[in-house]
């Protein structure tokens, strides 16, 4: 399963296997901090159902292409504005901190606020170490590599 949380690719290429990376939260500005949803939906809800261990990146839908189902490399998906604090995005994101998980990674946006979209250039395995939400919009994560598409 994917979840969504953007990493950059250029944080990809400056990282070793192993790394501690301060902060991964990097989506583009202003207003979004790197949170992607699968189906456009924007509610707190859908991010919490989507970082909620297995997730649900299954229900992912193309902004470009509605009939793209499936998350691969070229694809776009859609960005979430906000670095939403709510009781159950802390709990999701707890709830990583023993997994190593598989997320997508950027390297172009187009639009911003509620409409920004992302471009996949790849994968990549993390496992989450901390945050602070809100105020400093931090995400930590240990870089553990490159994926495969999931």
């Amino acid at each position: 399963m994917l979840y969504p949380i953007a990493l950059h690719r250029d944080t990809v290429l400056s990282a070793v296997t192993g790394q501690q990376l301060l902060d991964i939260l990097n989506g583009t500005s202003p207003g979004n901090f790197g949170w992607l949803n699968w189906t456009g939906t924007q509610g707190e809800p859908a991010l919490v159902q989507s970082l909620t261990p297995p997730g649900d990146s299954g229900t992912y839908v193309n902004p470009n292409d509605p009939n793209d189902h499936t998350l691969s490399v070229n694809d776009w998906v859609y960005g979430r504005p906000g670095a939403t604090n709510s009781n159950g995005v802390r709990d999701a994101l707890d709830a990583f901190k023993p997994l190593i998980i598989t997320v997508p990674v950027w390297d172009t946006a187009a639009g911003q606020g509620s409409s920004v979209k992302y471009h996949v250039a790849g994968f990549a395995r993390v496992q989450i170490t901390d945050y602070r939400l809100p105020g400093q919009n931090k995400l930590s994560a240990i870089y553990w590599g490159t994926a495969g598409c999931p």
